[in-house]
């Protein structure tokens, strides 16, 4: 059952990271997008927040309650600027993968990179060139048998941070069917190129990671021999990105709301339009339920239920209201929110770029 209260616990993560959001990360939004990067001191401090290391420090392989305090928490990072919403939660699903799908010894010899105070940068490689139906279907990336244990060919495209990564789990084709590989980002026949600027997500500086005939261990297989569930990370990763679009839409919500009741228009406030007073309320609406979507397929995943169908739904729902929602914060605005002083234009691009990308964040 899902439940609409959250635990002391998860009110009190909330309420620190939507602090930190808005008086540390949001500030600082404008000029990550401008310079296409985020410093690294911002880095750190999101790492300090501890959200990837209370996963490593949880108890067995399956972290309770983790994919929904990461949903909590994502949305708050999302409202701050979905950029840095990115740069933790795709470090995130590295390791929710390898914690709860990896071997012994991988585990052993990952996680600890990941518990330190420094921000450590890994990512989930799925995304390829071309159009694909199906983050998992199709896949060109592909893992072919050799002597040392594998071969890996292909390239994988928008890759967040990538040029700061130390490992990619890659989504390749291995046997007929999808398969994960733990990659390290020194690993010989791998190259990382500057990808085109995006139109939002600026600040995680996106790249596009070749791997041209890449030389891999048995141990580098998700899971060696059992090998891994890739749809479980699937899942968890369209949770974690429609959570962060949720944030997107609450932050757009938020000013408009404000702007509209500041703004007077022929003696009255805006807000008091009833056309523009119907259009906040719809915002609010479709806000809402986007999250309660997000909480029932992040609640499907700690339950070690399939979430699959909840996930798509989660993902599909979210990524067409945050469209609409950016696109109406922007027209309340009029001129002023195509104006790079106003915030929502900002947001407009970032939802835009986040609903076309797959695998990029995780709960």
């Amino acid at each position: 059952m899902i439940s609409f209260e959250l635990t002391e616990e998860q009110e009190i993560a909330r309420s620190t990271v939507r602090e930190f959001a808005g008086q540390v990360l949001r500030p600082l939004a404008r000029q990550a997008d401008v310079d296409g990067r985020i410093d690294d001191e911002t880095l750190d401090q999101l790492w300090s927040l501890g959200i990837v290391q209370s996963m490593i420090d949880q108890d067995g392989d399956e972290p309770e309650q983790s994919a929904i305090l990461g949903a909590l928490l994502l949305e708050e990072l999302g409202w701050a600027d979905a950029a840095f919403g990115v740069a933790l939660a795709s470090p995130l699903g590295f390791v929710r993968a390898v914690k709860e799908q990896g071997s012994a010894a991988q585990k052993e010899a990952l996680l600890p990179q990941f518990a330190g105070d420094r921000y450590q940068a890994a990512a989930i490689a799925l995304t390829e060139p071309g159009l694909i139906a199906n983050g998992i279907d199709a896949l060109s990336t592909r893992a072919e048998a050799d002597p040392a244990g594998y071969r890996l060919s292909g390239a994988k495209i928008q890759v967040p941070l990538g040029g700061r990564c130390s490992h990619f789990l890659v989504i390749a084709e291995h046997d007929g069917k999808p398969d994960a590989f733990i990659v390290p980002r020194d690993a010989p026949g791998v190259t990382v190129d500057d990808g085109d600027r995006q139109v939002g997500l600026a600040g995680v500086a996106s790249v596009t990671v070749r791997f041209d005939n890449v030389v891999l261990g048995h141990e580098a297989r998700l899971g060696e021999n059992r090998g891994c569930d890739v749809q479980r990370i699937v899942d968890a990763a369209r949770v974690g990105a429609s959570s962060i679009l949720v944030g997107v839409c609450r932050g757009v919500y938020d000013h408009s709301v404000e702007y509209t009741k500041e703004r007077h228009v022929h003696g009255s406030a805006l807000a008091r339009k009833q056309s523009v007073a119907f259009r906040l309320v719809d915002m609010f609406v479709e806000t809402e339920a986007s999250r309660w979507m997000c909480w029932r397929a992040a609640t499907e995943i700690d339950k070690g239920e399939p979430a699959t169908r909840s996930a798509s739904l989660a993902q599909s729902y979210t990524r067409q209201q945050a469209t609409w929602i950016t696109d109406e914060g922007v027209q309340l605005m009029g001129g002023h929110g195509f104006m790079r002083a106003n915030p929502v234009e900002l947001w407009f691009r970032n939802a835009r770029t986040l609903s076309m990308l797959e695998g990029v964040a995780s709960v």
